[in-house]
């Protein structure tokens, strides 16, 4: 139950997300598209915590969608199981790499 509610809540932040990003990013003026504009913006630690939270939010959705598809479509015990264990461990390995990348 907990999962699904998750799940429901990272679509909304990921809803929200996008339209601040694509505000922020494709509507603002042609200066915000620097270099210098784009460290500046990057490197502020609500930027940090934006971009943590929505990598967190777009993995947890993402992936959670694919394991509700090996639930319901793969039969096979011994595929189902190595694909779960796979659904776990890559997202964990990719907020990993993607957060060190926000950070540092």
């Amino acid at each position: 139950m907990g999962g699904w509610l998750l799940h429901r809540v990272t679509g909304i932040i990921l809803t929200f997300g996008l339209i601040y990003h694509f505000f922020m990013m494709h509507f603002m003026e042609a200066e915000a598209y620097s270099y210098q504009s784009v460290i500046q913006r990057l490197s502020e630690p609500s930027w940090k915590i934006f971009n943590i939270v929505f990598l967190i939010s777009a993995l947890y959705h993402g992936f959670y969608g694919i394991n509700g598809l090996v639930t319901e479509y793969v039969k096979g015990e011994g595929l189902k199981k190595f694909l779960k264990f796979f659904i776990f461990i890559l997202p964990l390995a990719l907020a990993f790499f993607g957060i060190k990348i926000v950070i540092f």
